[in-house]
């Protein structure tokens, strides 16, 4: 198992990229680490994830935007912990659309990784978030089976 898989292991549950087998309401997102360090996963929007008529939840973006960052980490054999997101919504997100969710780190010091994402509609880029996560203390998260 290389350390991609280890750090996916704590998240067989997760509702965005947890396993179906163990998460049946998993959007069972897979990522893709790419060759220059970012991760990607496609994404159809559908009417279960809109807010207003017709668009995606403002809250499904975030989440979307902050799976990748996770996955990005993931990516490098880091394990961490949300500690600030920062969303900005540049374009409405229609039902129907699929989505490329896209993730780079930019850094990381005493402990603190510094991480960007971004949701693209073909080639127009539609949201940005940035973030800060943190390392947990050891052995604070529990890995699923």
């Amino acid at each position: 198992m290389n350390s991609y898989q280890h750090a996916q292991r704590s998240h067989a549950h997760c509702m965005v990229c947890g396993l179906r087998e163990h998460n049946s309401d998993s959007l069972g997102l897979v990522f893709s680490p790419q060759f220059d360090g970012t991760v990607s996963a496609p994404f159809v929007v559908s009417p279960k994830h809109q807010g207003y008529t017709g668009l995606l939840h403002g809250g499904m973006t975030s989440t979307l935007l902050d799976a990748a960052m996770t996955h990005c980490l993931f990516s490098q054999g880091i394990q961490a912990l949300t500690a600030e997101l920062t969303v900005r919504f540049m374009e409405p997100i229609r039902l129907g659309q699929t989505l490329m969710v896209c993730a780079k780190m930019l850094g990381q010091r005493r402990g603190i990784y510094q991480l960007e994402a971004w949701l693209m509609a073909g080639q127009q880029k539609v949201a940005r978030a940035s973030a800060k996560f943190i390392a947990p203390s050891p052995g604070s998260l529990a890995h699923g089976n």
